[in-house]
């Protein structure tokens, strides 16, 4: 069997989980890690006879990232550019994919900063 994970280098010890223990321990639902195969952003390493995806355990990891950019606003193309030039060893990839998010991390601040000081304005709270 090869290894189909691109982050985590795959160990012989790394044994095969079902989507629905990966679901599980991620918190992530079936119907989006679905969609993070589709999209590529992690990869089936094994099917069961019944053809149920089997992944190995070291994509929890990958998973948990995506997860947490994901509960903080960061674009699925955002992060499928940072994961593709790290899993490529793209060094002028993955510079450019953390300049982007570092862009993006500012101006959601920026954003934020507007907001804060708009609902403050607004409930006539005193600066």
């Amino acid at each position: 069997m090869l290894c189909g994970l691109k982050m985590n280098a795959c160990f012989k010890d790394d044994k095969l989980i079902r989507l629905s223990t990966l679901a599980e321990q991620t918190g992530i639902s079936i119907h989006c890690i679905r969609t993070y195969i589709d999209r590529g952003l992690i990869q089936v390493n094994d099917r069961t006879a019944g053809g149920m995806f089997l992944f190995y355990e070291s994509v929890i990891d990958r998973l948990r990232f995506i997860r947490m950019a994901r509960d903080v606003g960061v674009p699925l193309e955002q992060i499928d550019r940072l994961l593709s030039g790290r899993d490529d060893k793209d060094v002028d990839a993955t510079e450019t994919s953390l300049a982007e998010l570092t862009q993006y991390i500012e101006t959601c601040r920026d954003r934020l900063n507007c907001f804060e000081q708009s609902l403050k304005q607004h409930l006539g709270i005193v600066l």
